[in-house]
């Protein structure tokens, strides 16, 4: 019972741990999300449109199969040779709204880029978009331009992932790129493509409790190496 005490017990069994960062539990930052949480819940949920990042390879599949009864379920996938990208995306409560893959890792450039080029022109006024604090979502100028769009920025608090409903939105997306196998980055592109489009309003709307802003109160253009989707 993966050495779990007492886990054969009645009433008790092993089971996978649900995991959050501990820096939740400091007084501080519980103050920063409880205000969150408040004003969240004075805005219309159709404003919201939350972003983030995420990163696939061209080395992914899935890790089970079907076979016969008594014979083993085999697989072939690259080793040592394969690309990497970054995946970043803008959501709704009713779907997607834009996003991008990068050849590489996000900086402050390719977010500015994607804020301008990509997440602006999808923009609508009075909508308050949502990202956390990576040092690459501080570029020069990406407030202003959504200023120019009529939006604003709402940050979310530290170490709290979980207030965003597209952070499990992205285990949708890698499932589907697991069973495309793409093994070329424009293969992987084009089936990141599909997989954000096939995200709805039903699979946010069954994002984890805390990660609905609805019930937070209870509780066009590419740069360089980067290929839009929508």
């Amino acid at each position: 019972m993966d050495d779990v005490p007492r886990a054969g017990g009645v009433g008790s069994a092993a089971q996978k741990k649900s995991l959050h960062a501990s820096e939740q539990d400091r007084p501080d930052v519980q103050a920063l999300r409880q205000a969150f949480r408040r004003r969240v819940a004075r805005i219309d949920p159709k404003r919201l449109v939350f972003v983030d990042e995420s990163g696939a390879n061209t080395a992914m599949t899935r890790s089970r199969a079907r076979a016969p009864r008594g014979e083993r379920a085999v697989g072939a996938l690259p080793h040592g040779h394969w690309k990497t990208m970054t995946l970043i995306g803008a959501l709704r409560l009713k779907g997607p709204v834009t996003g991008v893959t990068v050849n590489g890792p996000t900086d402050t450039e390719v977010f500015r880029v994607f804020v301008t080029d990509a997440l602006a022109p999808a923009l609508h006024r009075g909508d308050v978009v949502v990202w956390d604090n990576l040092s690459a979502h501080k570029a020069a100028g990406v407030t202003r331009t959504l200023a120019a769009r009529g939006a604003r920025l709402l940050p979310l608090p530290p170490y709290s992932p979980d207030l965003s409903p597209i952070e499990p939105e992205w285990s949708k997306v890698k499932q589907v790129l697991r069973s495309a196998e793409a093994r070329t980055p424009q293969a992987l592109g084009e089936a990141t493509a599909r997989a954000f489009a096939a995200i709805t309003a039903k699979d946010v709307s069954c994002a984890p409790k805390m990660s609905r802003p609805e019930t937070i109160e209870s509780r066009p253009g590419k740069g360089p190496d980067e290929e839009a989707f929508q």
